[in-house]
C-alpha cells in the first residue's frame, strides 16, 4: 500500500518550498513533490481536494490553499501574526496566532475574514506567558462551539459558532483555567465526544475533562505526567492524537524527545501509561497517525527529520523506526486521509 504524507517546514522568514508531498510504501519515505512558495508554513490541514496551511510570521499573517493534485495555490492575507494551527468548523477555517494572541476565522469559499479575536492579559511564567499566545482550536463534537487553547493565559476558552462563522463567548462556561504556568497547547475530544484531553506544554502534563454536550461545559477529571524520571530542564510537551476506536492516546515531548502512549480506560475517563518511545530525532513538534493506524509519523523539528514508526494494534506500542527522511526545520506532518 502507498501512503501520502504532507510535511511543512520553516523557511527562514523568506519564501521557499516549505510544503512537501512525501510517499511511503512501508519501507521507504521519499519526496514526491512540493507546494508553494510559502514563508514559514507551520501547520497543515489536508482535506479531500485541497491542502490548507498557515504561515508563522511576526509581521502579517496568511492562510494557504493548494490543490492536492498540484497546480497554482492561493494565499489569503488575514489579520493576526504568528499563525501556528488551523482547523475547519463548518464552512470556515480558524487560524490560531501564537505571536498575536489571536484567532482568525476565514470563509474558505470566498476568502472573506468572518471574525478576529484578540485575547488580553498575561500568565504566571514571565518568560513564556508575558502575553496571550493562542496555540490551537478544536470544534465541539457537534460543531456548534469552538474551544481555543491560550498558552499565555493558562486558559481553554469556549466560543459559540454563529451561522456566519462569527464567534461569541459561551455564556455557560466562557473558559476553564489550568494550573498557573502549565501552558495549554494542543487538545482533542475522545471519539465518543464525552471527554477532552489537553496537553500542557510548559509542565508536560495531560489533563482530562468530562464534556457535557447539552450545556457544553467541561469538568476536570484527572491529570497525568508526560515526563520520565530525569527529564531534562526545558523539556516541552507538544502534540496529541488518539486512535479512532478511542483505545490509545499519544502525546509528544520535546527535550525528552519521546512519544508517550496511554491506554484509555473507563470509557475515556481514566488513562494508564503503556510506554514512552524514542521519536527518531530531536524536537517532536508534530506527529500523526496514518489512516489505517498502522504507522505514526513524527516531525522532529530540531534534527530536521521525518520518522515513521509501526504501531502495534493490540498494545498501542511503537516499534522501531522503519523509514526516515531529511527535511530541515520540519514543523508539521499530516497523512492524507487521516
Amino acid at each position: 500500500m502507498k501512503y501520502v504524507l504532507y510535511s511543512s517546514a520553516y523557511t527562514g522568514n523568506r519564501p521557499g518550498h516549505g510544503v512537501k508531498r512525501m510517499e511511503f510504501d512501508g519501507n521507504t519515505l521519499k519526496e514526491a513533490g512540493n507546494y508553494g512558495p510559502a514563508v514559514n508554513p507551520s501547520y497543515l490541514l489536508p482535506e479531500q481536494e485541497f491542502l490548507y496551511g498557515v504561515e508563522e510570521t511576526g509581521d502579517g499573517a496568511a492562510i494557504l490553499k493548494y490543490p492536492l493534485a498540484g497546480g497554482e495555490g492561493k494565499r489569503y492575507p488575514v489579520p493576526g501574526a504568528g499563525l501556528c494551527h488551523l482547523v475547519r468548523c463548518g464552512n470556515c477555517l480558524y487560524a490560531s496566532g501564537y505571536t498575536g494572541g489571536c484567532l482568525t476565522g476565514l470563509r474558505e469559499e470566498t476568502g472573506e475574514t468572518v471574525c478576529f479575536l484578540k485575547h488580553e492579559g498575561r500568565g504566571a511564567n514571565p518568560a513564556r506567558q508575558e502575553a496571550p499566545h493562542v496555540h490551537s482550536a478544536t470544534p465541539s463534537p457537534d460543531g456548534r462551539h469552538l474551544f481555543v487553547a491560550d498558552l499565555g493565559l493558562d486558559r481553554l476558552y469556549q466560543y459559540d459558532v454563529q451561522e456566519d462563522g462569527g464567534l461569541t463567548g459561551h455564556a455557560a462556561q466562557p473558559w476553564v483555567a489550568v494550573g498557573p504556568g502549565q501552558g495549554p497547547r494542543h487538545f482533542l475530544f475522545h471519539p465518543s465526544g464525552s471527554w477532552l484531553y489537553l496537553v500542557t506544554e510548559l509542565d508536560r502534563s495531560l489533563l482530562v475533562y468530562q464534556y457535557e454536550a447539552a450545556a457544553s461545559v467541561l469538568s476536570f477529571a484527572g491529570e497525568y505526567s508526560l515526563s520520565e524520571e530525569g527529564c531534562p530542564p526545558g523539556a516541552l510537551a507538544a502534540d496529541i492524537h488518539i486512535t479512532g476506536n478511542g483505545r490509545y492516546l499519544y502525546a509528544s515531548v520535546r527535550g525528552e524527545d519521546r512519544i508517550v502512549c496511554f491506554r484509555v480506560l473507563a470509557e475515556g475517563g481514566r488513562l494508564s501509561k503503556v510506554g514512552s518511545y524514542p521519536c527518531g530525532g530531536q524536537g517532536p513538534r508534530s506527529f500523526d497517525l496514518s489512516p489505517d493506524e498502522k504507522y505514526l509519523a513524527v516531525a522532529n523539528q530540531q534534527s530536521g527529520t521525518v520518522s515513521v514508526f509501526p504501531l502495534d494494534a493490540l498494545s498501542g506500542a511503537l516499534g522501531a523506526s522503519v523509514a526516515q527522511a531529511d527535511f530541515p526545520s520540519v514543523s508539521c506532518v499530516k497523512w492524507q486521509g487521516a
